[in-house]
C-alpha cells in the first residue's frame, strides 16, 4: 500500500513540477549586456527560441521610450519618428547627429546592433525590452565617451560640381545734383556685402563636431591654375560658420566728373564664386586611427574689378 502512494505522489509531483517548469524556454539572448567604445560597431545576437517580439527601447538614463523609424524586412520605411517597437522580422532605426543606433531583425533568431560614433561627449545607453508569453527580457546597451580627435592636416582637391566661376554684382548707386561740373571721390566697392567670406560644408552628421571647440586654422585656395590648387599666405578657422573678411578693395577710391545739373552714378562690381571638395584628417585619441571627412569649401570674394556707370 505504501508503494501505490509512493508511486501516486511521485506522479503528481513530477505532472505539478512541468506545469511550473514547462520544457518550453523563455527568451535566451547569447548575450544580454553590450558595451562599445565611443566608435560604434557591430554586435551579432543569438536566440534558441523565435516566439518573442522587441515590445520597446528605453533610455538608460531617463526609462523613457525611444522614438526612430521602423523598416520592413525589405527595408522599405513603415512608420517615421514613432515609438520604437518590432513583431517581425525587420529594421528599427534612430540617429540623431551625435549618435545613434540601428537594430536589424535579420531572422526569427537573430538580432543586429549597430551603434554609430558616439560624439556627445558624454556616454551614451539604451534597453532593448523583448517580450514574450514567457514574459520579458532586457538587452542593455552602452557605450563609452569619445576621447575626441586631434587636426592632422586638410586637404584639397577638384571634385564633381566643383567650380570657379565669375559674375557681377550691382552695388551702390549715387543721385548728385549740383550747379556746375565738378570732380568727385567715389567709393566704387564700399558698401554692404562686399567681404571676403567663406565657410565649409559637409554631408557627414560629426564633420563639425570633434574641432568645434578648437578653433582650427587650416590654409586655404587662393585660385586655381590648369587643375593645380594654389594657396593664400592668411590661414582660415575650419568651420561650417561665414567667415567675412574686409578686404583692401572696400577702400579703393575712384574719381567721377559729375555733369551739372541732375545726376546718377551707379557702380558695378567683379565677384568669384568658389566650390571646391576637402578631405580633413583627424587622429582619434584613443585609437590612434586616422578618420577622414571631406565636404565642400565656398569662397565669395570680389575680384577688384569695377566699373562706375553713369546712368542716361
Amino acid at each position: 500500500m505504501k508503494n501505490i502512494f509512493l508511486s501516486l505522489f511521485l506522479v503528481l509531483f513530477f505532472t505539478f513540477s512541468c506545469i511550473d517548469n514547462p520544457e518550453t524556454p523563455g527568451i535566451s539572448p547569447s548575450v544580454d549586456q553590450i558595451e562599445m567604445e565611443a566608435e560604434g560597431g557591430i554586435q551579432q545576437i543569438d536566440f534558441t527560441t523565435v516566439d518573442w517580439s522587441i515590445d520597446r527601447i528605453e533610455n538608460v538614463n531617463s526609462n523613457s521610450r525611444i522614438f526612430g523609424d521602423i523598416f520592413s524586412s525589405q527595408n522599405e520605411r513603415i512608420s517615421e519618428n514613432v515609438l520604437l517597437e518590432l513583431e517581425v522580422e525587420g529594421k528599427l532605426e534612430a540617429i540623431w547627429p551625435d549618435k545613434g543606433f540601428v537594430i536589424v531583425r535579420n531572422g526569427q533568431d537573430k538580432l543586429e546592433i549597430s551603434l554609430q560614433e558616439n560624439s556627445t561627449g558624454e556616454q551614451f545607453g539604451f534597453r532593448i525590452i523583448l517580450s514574450s508569453a514567457k514574459g520579458e527580457r532586457a538587452i542593455t546597451v552602452s557605450q563609452k565617451a569619445s576621447q575626441g580627435y586631434e587636426f592632422k592636416e586638410i586637404e584639397y582637391y577638384i571634385g564633381d560640381r566643383d567650380s570657379d566661376s565669375l559674375y557681377w554684382r550691382t552695388g551702390s548707386k549715387l543721385k548728385l545734383t549740383v550747379p556746375n561740373s565738378q570732380e568727385m571721390e567715389f567709393t566704387p566697392i564700399g558698401g554692404i556685402d562686399v567681404n571676403s567670406s567663406y565657410f565649409f560644408t559637409s554631408d557627414a552628421s560629426d564633420a563639425f563636431v570633434w574641432l568645434k571647440a578648437d578653433s582650427v586654422e587650416v590654409k586655404l585656395p587662393a585660385h586655381f591654375q590648369d587643375g593645380e590648387i594654389y594657396y593664400a599666405e592668411d590661414r582660415g578657422i575650419y568651420t561650417e560658420y561665414v567667415q567675412s573678411e574686409e578686404l583692401d578693395y572696400s577702400h579703393i577710391k575712384e574719381q567721377i566728373t559729375v555733369p551739372a545739373g541732375s545726376s546718377e552714378f551707379r557702380n558695378e562690381f567683379e565677384m568669384r564664386h568658389r566650390v571646391v571638395s576637402y578631405a580633413l584628417l583627424m587622429t582619434n585619441n584613443r585609437t590612434g586611427k586616422e578618420k577622414r571627412i571631406v565636404g565642400k569649401l565656398i569662397q565669395i570674394a570680389p575680384t577688384g574689378n569695377y566699373e562706375v556707370i553713369l546712368v542716361d
